[in-house]
C-alpha cells in the first residue's frame, strides 16, 4: 500500500493507494501532524511513500513520523520519467504535476491518442498530447494569483476571497473583480479548447485541479477528473517499482 504526497504551491495533498485503487485523498494540514498519524492508523499496511514536490516544505515532525515507520521512501527527483514520450527541451524542468496528469491521460484514457489536460490550481496549465506523445504546454496565473496581483499592483483594489459570480456584470468592486477573474479564465480556457479541437477533432479534453470544479459546467464535451494527478503519480511510482 502506498502513500503519495502532492506538495504543491498552495496545498499539500495525501493519496492512499492499494495497487491502482485510490482509497483516500485529502488536504494535509502541516500544523496538525496528528492527521498523518491517523492515516497510518487507518491504513497500517502502508509500506511505501512517494514524495512529489518540494520536500523541504514538510516539517521536522512529519519527517520524523515517516522515518519512525521505517518505510520505503521514493523522491520525485530519483524516478525514471520515460513512461511516455516527452518532447520537452529539458525533461527535469517539466513539473511533477504536468508529467503526472499527462501520464494519467495516456494510460487511463486509452481510447484516445490526443489529449488536452487543463489543470486549474495556483497556476493554470495546458498540456497537449498528440499520438500519445507529449508536445508541450502553456502556463498562466490561476484564480488566487490573479486576485493577489490586482491588490498588489493597484492602490485601491482590495484582496478578496474568490466566490463564483452569478452575473456577467458586477454592480460593486467586489462583484466586478469576481466576474472579471471568473469569466476571463473561462474565456481563456474556452478559446484554447476551441483552438486545439479545430486542429485535432478527436481530442480528449480533461479538466482537473483544485479550482477546476468552478469551470466544469462552462465547457462542453470535457472529462472532469479531480483525481487525475494522484492517479498519474501512482502510475509513475508503479512503473519505477517494477523497473
Amino acid at each position: 500500500m502506498k502513500l503519495i504526497f502532492d506538495i504543491g504551491n498552495t496545498n499539500i495533498k495525501l493519496g492512499v493507494f492499494h495497487k491502482n485503487a485510490l482509497l483516500k485523498k485529502n488536504l494535509f494540514n502541516l500544523k496538525n501532524e496528528r492527521e498523518l498519524i491517523d492515516v497510518f492508523l487507518e491504513y497500517p499496511t502502508i509500506n511505501h511513500i512517494f514524495l512529489c514536490g518540494n520536500k523541504n516544505k514538510l516539517t521536522k515532525g512529519v519527517n520524523n513520523i515517516i522515518k519512525d515507520k521505517k518505510l520505503v521512501v521514493t523522491y520525485w527527483k530519483d524516478i525514471k520519467k520515460d513512461m511516455i514520450n516527452i518532447e520537452y527541451n529539458k525533461l527535469n524542468d517539466l513539473g511533477y504535476d504536468r508529467l503526472g496528469v499527462s501520464t494519467a491521460a495516456v494510460f487511463l484514457y486509452p481510447n484516445y491518442n490526443n489529449h488536452l489536460i487543463i489543470d486549474i490550481g495556483s497556476c493554470i496549465t495546458y498540456d497537449l498530447i498528440l499520438k500519445n506523445s507529449y508536445k508541450g504546454g502553456q502556463i498562466s496565473p490561476g484564480i488566487n494569483f490573479r486576485l493577489k496581483s490586482l491588490s498588489s499592483f493597484t492602490t485601491s483594489l482590495p484582496i478578496i476571497q474568490f466566490k463564483k459570480p452569478k452575473k456577467l456584470l458586477g454592480k460593486s468592486t467586489f462583484d466586478s473583480i469576481q466576474a472579471g477573474i471568473f469569466f476571463g479564465i473561462s474565456d481563456e480556457i474556452q478559446s484554447r479548447v476551441e483552438f486545439y479541437r479545430k486542429k485535432n477533432p478527436n481530442l480528449n479534453v480533461i479538466l482537473t485541479g483544485g479550482d477546476a470544479l468552478y469551470f466544469s459546467k462552462t465547457i462542453k464535451n470535457i472529462v472532469f477528473d479531480d483525481n487525475l494527478l494522484m492517479k498519474g503519480l501512482n502510475l509513475l511510482l508503479n512503473y519505477n517499482v517494477k523497473k
